[in-house]
């Protein structure tokens, strides 16, 4: 492919990422709404909530090993395609049971999208330049959660909420029509073997391993918190919660801003690194702005630089995902995208246990010490070929 042809297609992936992490987000701030359509409440509501991130702890590990085998493209273009149909399904949903199963039917689809993205972008850029192009595609898909929200709850206000849904089903087709054009069908240049033995290619190598164990870590250490930093800003300042939105959005403006830096600076240094560094970083951070006193506007300021420094991780933490067995690139983003999965379900019930129990002190002292294993594991036991940083 050409440089123009590399550029296009990058902006293709972020956007069908954008479309993926929208599809989540629409249905945050029409929670209420749809509690009162089917005369639910809120928190039962909140199933439909859960219902788009189940799939994605089983569908991507047994998806991972056909998409080293058979090529990327039927899975993105396929995957894009049950995500927007399935959130079609969900506006016209005509029973609460009906809007579960369909959230459920767009989250299979949703669930194969991420690993084979950064697959995508491990096949088509050199080690060099990953980090450069993962940062990009984050940055589309953050601000899914910076402008995301405000226009579901804007439009749904004016509306309802099935046509702030139906909207984002529109734009997940849309992206599938545009990959099924632009997106080489490429096929492995070797025969990769049969599924087991990609698995036992990643479980044989204790780089893949550790750093799979290092990405359940962060993922535990990242949902805790960010499931309930808004309630953070609520009660610890007495505030509103449109004036806690407000005050979180520090959260996705950081990450745009972390990712941008963090991966452009894994390509000149390394990818280890920075993985190691920011997450030990935004651990203290994060121990200090729960456990210490301060004025809003510094806990405002201080989450937006953690959320910085842990969006570095994201795009780098990638990137390294990316080169640890590159036979079997997409069976190691499926698997990573899995634990990713069980760090999120876990992470939301842990920090619900102890925010009831202990208070948010405690929650920061959890993720404090769970950051601190995650980079560790990566010091210790995650490598980086020297080869590839030579050529920088």
């Amino acid at each position: 492919m050409t440089p123009r042809e590399r550029r296009t297609l990058l902006g293709v992936l972020g956007f069908l990422t954008f479309a993926s992490v929208y599809a989540n987000v629409v249905i945050v701030p029409v929670l209420v709404q749809i509690a009162g359509d089917f005369h639910t409440t809120t928190g039962q509501a909140g199933l439909v909530a859960a219902a788009y991130g189940v799939p994605g702890i089983v569908i991507a590990v047994v998806a991972g090993p056909y998409s080293d085998r058979i090529g990327r493209k039927v899975f993105l273009v396929f995957g894009s395609l049950v995500m927007g149909i399935g959130t079609l399904l969900s506006a016209v949903a005509p029973t609460f049971e009906l809007l579960v199963l369909t959230r459920a039917l767009a989250g299979v689809g949703a669930s194969v999208i991420f690993p084979n993205v950064n697959a995508t972008i491990g096949d088509l850029f050199a080690y060099r330049e990953r980090g450069r192009a993962i940062s990009t595609v984050i940055a589309m898909n953050t601000m899914a959660s910076i402008i995301g929200l405000p226009i579901a709850g804007i439009v749904a206000e004016a509306t309802s909420w099935r046509v702030s849904v139906a909207i984002v089903g529109l734009l997940a087709v849309t992206a599938a029509a545009l990959l099924f054009r632009l997106l080489p069908n490429r096929r492995p240049e070797a025969d990769p073997g049969r599924a087991r033995a990609l698995y036992w290619q990643i479980l044989s190598n204790r780089s893949a391993v550790a750093a799979i164990v290092s990405s359940l870590m962060g993922a535990l250490f990242w949902f805790t918190w960010a499931t309930f930093f808004i309630v953070f800003f609520q009660q610890t300042y007495d505030l509103s919660l449109g004036t806690a939105s407000t005050v979180g959005l520090t959260m996705g403006v950081g990450v745009l801003i972390g990712s941008q830096v963090g991966g452009r600076l894994g390509d000149r240094i390394g990818h280890k690194w920075i993985v190691a560094g920011s997450i030990a970083i935004s651990a203290a951070l994060l121990v200090v702005q729960t456990n210490v006193p301060m004025p809003l506007a510094v806990a405002a300021a201080l989450n937006l630089i953690l959320s910085a420094v842990i969006g570095a991780r994201f795009a780098t933490n990638n990137a390294l995902l990316s080169e640890q067995v590159p036979d079997a690139r997409g069976t190691m983003f499926a698997v990573s995208a899995s634990v990713v999965s069980v760090g999120m379900v876990a992470g939301a019930a842990i920090g619900g246990i102890l925010v009831d129990g202990f208070g948010f002190g405690a929650v920061g002292l959890f993720c404090g010490a769970v950051a601190v294993i995650a980079s560790a594991i990566v010091v210790a036991f995650v490598t980086e070929e020297p080869m590839d940083l030579e050529t920088i």
